[in-house]
């Protein structure tokens, strides 16, 4: 399977730590299901935000990684995935029409 880039913007309860960083640049092992993540990047925004890119889609996958580090997720929002990005001029239940393009960005 292709690994399609999934970046979402989040806001924590506490400070996103050096050590965030560092775990989940070696990828979170979760115990429950005995595996470890691919591993993602934090881009810190402020303190409490991020913008963060993981290359899988597991169940609540970054809200999970969060509390293995400690912290608590109190919004997530998707911005993009693959060549796929949020248009900012939707308004709640609006949509559009991808393009050919954006569809192959994630396209098997």
């Amino acid at each position: 399977r292709i690994k399609i880039p999934k970046v979402y913007r989040v806001t924590t309860g506490a400070a996103i730590t050096a050590e965030a960083h560092r775990r989940f640049a070696e990828g979170i092992w979760f115990e429950y299901e005995q595996l470890r993540t691919s591993p993602a990047h934090i881009e810190q925004l402020a303190e409490c935000q991020a913008r963060v890119t993981i290359y899988e889609g597991r169940y609540h996958q970054v809200k999970r990684m969060f509390h293995a580090v400690g912290n608590r997720v109190t919004s997530l929002h998707r911005e993009s995935m693959g060549g796929i990005r949020l248009d900012p001029g939707l308004q709640p239940g609006q949509y559009r029409e991808l393009t050919a393009a954006e569809v192959a960005s994630v396209a098997a």
